[in-house]
């Protein structure tokens, strides 16, 4: 096991302010937006937008393997399997060096050690929102690589498991709404 600093171990930046290249004669993109990377690394619910291509940097596209952290609390984060996504601001895109499993890496940006770190570093605000450097300041404690995969994958089927359940709990609120507007439909 090694502590190293993030910015030691990877590249962050942020993503597009999108706002400003919005184009109605433009291409059609698929925009990550903050509500895009939800809790336990579920990526959902982009934005399409139609953006000038032109004003667009290859490092304003998602990669695989690419970790993205909401840079406001709660510091939700995802590890990316889908290129071509465009991410906006307000969005910590961390791209690893080297021999770093990017899932394992996801996982451990959600621990509590992390929280309270990014805590203590982003600012008094009512909602706290962390800057790329103090993201790249967050200390990880990284075991071999090895490790790391079978961390990753473990914690990946445990939010896979979380992801189901919540859809089981989704649907039997449903189905319970839908009996009782039933009766009432037939009062």
């Amino acid at each position: 096991m090694k502590k190293v600093k993030l910015k030691d171990i990877a590249q962050v930046a942020t993503g597009l302010s999108y706002r400003r290249y919005l184009d109605e004669g433009g291409e059609k993109f698929d925009v990550i937006v903050q509500r895009s990377i939800q809790k336990d690394g579920i990526l959902k619910d982009f934005e399409s937008l139609k953006l000038n291509p032109k004003n667009l940097k290859p490092h304003h596209f998602t990669q695989p393997g690419d970790v993205l952290m909401k840079m406001p609390y709660p510091y939700d984060v995802v590890c990316i399997d889908r290129p071509g996504l465009v991410i906006s601001d307000r969005i910590a895109l961390i791209r690893l060096n080297g021999d770093f499993n990017p899932s394992f890496i996801a996982h451990l940006l959600t621990n509590a050690h992390v929280k309270k770190q990014l805590y203590e570093l982003s600012s008094t605000e009512r909602i706290p929102h962390a800057s790329i450097k103090q993201i790249k300041e967050i200390e990880l404690v990284i075991p071999d690589l090895d490790t790391q995969i079978k961390y990753g994958e473990l914690l990946d089927t445990i939010n896979e498991k979380i992801y189901e359940d919540l859809r089981v709990v989704d649907y039997d609120r449903n189905l319970k709404e839908g009996i009782l507007n039933q009766l009432w439909e037939e009062f």
